[in-house]
């Protein structure tokens, strides 16, 4: 049990929440003796600095995403207002006066910039296709009792396998497990938005202890040329959202993703990112630049890479540039 002193402004949000919030259980076992650089302690403590970062700050309509965070059911709940939260600290620790958008009436953007004619719209976007499968195989092995061992093997990680895929794949290896057919399945799947559009997904199914139960691995698939094409390709999707759409038209915008959990993103540095998203932003789009953010529960800060459309107004430019400038970033043009 952790004392109210351990994470303030954290235990004065959690108050709110109920049991089944996805912070809960980290934060009930949480105790003082935790060792500062324990991983319940870091994520627990990273939140309490960016609470307490806003509460100082006092920007206007906090209470809209502490309402999110009060609410969310499942950790992606929890991650998309945390991706708010977390770049709306890092404004404000820069000294970058803002308010949070109001969402009453028409939806503005996510963190409004207060002396200047600039926006920022915060996007949070999880692909994981491997992941999904992972815990639907585990799920549904586990809910036979079914102990196995499944390899999930290919030469490059799908950032979304679909529904009716995942299904097929999953009952034809339950079918397997349950004939005791040991051994590998091969299934092509069929991409024609991806890089490569068509990808061979190898299922190896070997036999478990009965008291081992089931466990699911991922192998391989670090071929990254084409996986980081399709993460280009979804974020630069959201800028033709058709509400975020409405929203840069009503006033400069930046839209910034979260891609922390959008396949492994996380394996181009945010510097490399940006010279990779201004050879790729088109000229017709109505935001002034597009940026990518890469969060990790442990930290309070996140780092952040944007590029600048190069035919945008010149007044929305330079605000932009500004704040580059005052965020400590490297801008690309």
């Amino acid at each position: 049990m952790n004392s109210p002193n351990l994470f303030p402004s954290l235990t004065a949000w959690m108050g709110a929440t109920p049991a089944s919030h996805p912070l809960r259980d980290l934060f009930d076992t949480a105790e003082d003796g935790d060792h500062p650089t324990s991983f319940r302690r870091s994520v627990l403590q990273a939140f309490d600095d960016i609470i307490g970062t806003l509460e100082r700050a006092q920007p206007l309509h906090l209470g809209q995403p502490k309402r999110d965070f009060l609410r969310a059911k499942t950790d992606d709940d929890l991650m998309i207002v945390r991706a708010e939260l977390v770049a709306g600290a890092k404004l404000a620790r820069a000294g970058v006066p803002f308010d949070f958008g109001t969402r009453n009436g028409s939806p503005e953007p996510d963190l409004i910039l207060r002396e200047a004619n600039l926006s920022i719209e915060v996007k949070a976007r999880r692909l994981n296709g491997l992941k999904d499968l992972e815990k639907e195989l585990t799920s549904t092995l586990d809910e036979a009792g079914l102990p196995a061992i499944v390899h999930l093997v290919c030469r490059e990680r799908p950032l979304e396998i679909k529904k009716d895929v995942r299904e097929a794949i999953v009952e034809e290896t339950l079918t397997r497990v349950r004939n005791r057919a040991w051994g590998s399945a091969v299934t092509q799947l069929e991409r024609p938005w991806a890089a490569t559009p068509q990808l061979a997904l190898t299922v190896r199914v070997f036999e478990a202890p009965a008291e081992a139960g089931t466990s699911v691995v991922v192998e391989d698939g670090f071929e990254l040329s084409g996986h980081l094409e399709d993460v280009e390709g979804q974020v630069l999707a959201v800028l033709n959202d058709e509400q975020k759409v409405k929203q840069a038209e009503a006033r400069p915008t930046i839209l910034l993703v979260d891609i922390a959990r959008t396949g492994m993103s996380w394996m181009r540095s945010p510097m490399s990112w940006a010279p990779r998203l201004a050879e790729l932003l088109p000229d017709d789009t109505p935001f002034v630049g597009v940026g990518v953010m890469l969060q990790t529960l442990d930290n309070a800060d996140v780092p952040i890479s944007f590029a600048l459309r190069a035919n945008a107004d010149a007044a929305d430019l330079d605000a932009a540039k500004k704040l580059a400038v005052d965020l400590g970033l490297t801008l690309t043009e």
